[in-house]
């Protein structure tokens, strides 16, 4: 049974379990890094890469978060692999909030219909924590499928959703928007 089918084909549970374990069978390679990953001093630092190290998860979700907003896209959490032996995190998935698709809404009656938020975006970063406390980036994908917004990235609200004259803000302090 391959990996797509016990992941239920949803692509990004699917490269995550890849990825963990491509570096469980590559424990050969130094500390879980692919070979030919570039050298430090020949990396833009603002730029994830692959091989890329953080001191923590924090740290790889805040760096990723401040690319982000930079970029102009906005990130989710998607995935969180625990060790079978203790349970502590061991590898994550941060992917563009845009990233596959909705699920169908189960109930029979929806009142208020919303926008489509997710357009199958594939933007992601993989980090996996090593032997040495460290985490790597294990995988990262740059490209997006839909329009970005440099600089007007946003952490807890769609940009969309901002008001835009008296009459919405003053709407919004008697109804507050629901991030």
């Amino acid at each position: 049974m391959s990996h797509e089918n016990e992941m239920g084909g949803n692509s990004v549970e699917g490269d995550f379990q890849l990825a963990h374990d491509k570096i469980d069978q590559d424990s050969s390679e130094e500390e879980g890094i692919p070979q030919g990953v570039p050298a430090h001093s020949m990396v833009n630092e603002d730029e994830p890469y692959v091989g890329m190290e953080f001191e923590s998860e924090a740290a790889a979700h805040a760096f990723y978060n401040a690319y982000a907003t930079r970029v102009g896209f906005v990130i989710r959490v998607s995935k969180l692999s625990r060790s079978r032996r203790d349970g502590s995190a061991i590898g994550r998935a941060l992917v563009c909030n845009k990233e596959g698709f909705r699920l169908p809404d189960k109930r029979e009656k929806i009142v208020r219909q919303r926008a489509e938020t997710r357009v199958g975006c594939r933007a992601m970063i993989l980090v996996r924590k090593v032997s040495t406390g460290k985490w790597v980036v294990t995988k990262l994908v740059k490209e997006h499928t839909h329009p970005l917004t440099p600089g007007k990235g946003r952490r807890d609200c769609i940009y969309e959703q901002y008001p835009v004259s008296y009459a919405q803000l003053h709407y919004i302090s008697y109804f507050p928007l629901v991030c």
